[in-house]
């Protein structure tokens, strides 16, 4: 017998230990949570905190269509999903398995599962979950992925750094355009007048590693007129362009408005999204023409 299946088992056992569900097929595994597996994987090992787990989510209220409430498919950090009715569902599932989970909406750790947003439901409303636990990576595993990613394809390493930030950020950020970029303008300022070219402007920033958080970049302040060229990178340029005099904010920048392909020798790897916290000091606006 396998040492899976043996855990299967016993896991079969403890389960039949628990207090009766009143939901027909469902065990209780926990405080107002209730289990019921459909398929066992092949998995050997439950996911540790900081594996990588790849998780399919079908959320609807009880008795409606999977999904109907929330559906996801993505790649979570098991320790972020670990809260409320997660915790006795992350104890028992492997790769491979899937189970429907029933618990009140206040036991599941929305803001993990759905990458930020809080699905809007009352906290006593009762909702079906089907999971799947599709994949295990550990930290070894993705370190390595994430290295083979970068060499055979910087741009779709770059959008993966990028979209985990985002979905990690407890900060509202806003998409400039259709670019890459994202930020969140922090103050309210009585000026609200726009940056014009030829406007003598000063700024601080501090500008860092977007996976690391490391500090790489810092300038408690400079001054220049708009518009000159290569004063300062285009994402700071793009900053500028969004803060009114006073104001400061939060700016996820892409490596196409930062430092590309060359990145910074010895400091930043090519292609290197970064994370800039800009304010704009001041601004000495220019005379119009007459």
């Amino acid at each position: 017998m396998s040492g899976r299946l043996l855990g299967f088992l016993v896991a079969l056992g403890l389960l039949a230990s628990c207090d009766r569900s009143p939901y027909a097929g469902y065990k209780v595994v926990g405080e107002e949570v209730h289990m019921r597996y459909h398929r066992l994987g092949d998995g050997e090992t439950v996911p540790s905190d900081s594996d990588s787990v790849f998780v399919r989510f079908r959320v609807s209220y009880f008795g409606d269509e999977p999904g109907s409430f929330l559906s996801t498919d993505r790649w979570y950090r098991a320790g972020d999903l670990r809260a409320g009715a997660m915790v006795p569902v992350l104890r028992r599932m492997h790769a491979g398995d899937s189970m429907s989970v029933i618990a009140e909406q206040r036991l599941w750790p929305w803001r993990a599962m759905s990458g930020g947003a809080v699905p809007a439901a009352a906290d006593s409303a009762t909702l079906q979950t089907e999971i799947a636990l599709l994949a295990i990576r550990t930290p070894a595993e993705v370190r390595k992925e994430m290295v083979d990613m970068r060499r055979s394809d910087p741009a779709a390493f770059e959008r993966l750094i990028i979209q985990s930030f985002i979905d990690r950020s407890t900060d509202s950020l806003t998409r400039w355009g259709t670019s890459d970029m994202h930020y969140a303008i922090a103050a309210i300022t009585d000026d609200t007048a726009r940056v014009r070219f030829g406007d003598r402007i000063t700024v601080a920033w501090k500008g860092s590693r977007l996976i690391e958080g490391t500090v790489f970049d810092e300038r408690p302040m400079f001054s220049w007129r708009y518009g000159d060229p290569d004063q300062v990178i285009k994402g700071i340029e793009v900053a500028v362009s969004l803060l009114r005099a006073g104001q400061e904010g939060s700016f996820v920048i892409p490596s196409s408005l930062a430092f590309a392909g060359r990145g910074i020798p010895g400091t930043l790897e090519p292609y290197s999204p970064v994370l800039y916290h800009v304010r704009l000091v001041g601004v000495e606006r220019a005379r119009a023409n007459p």
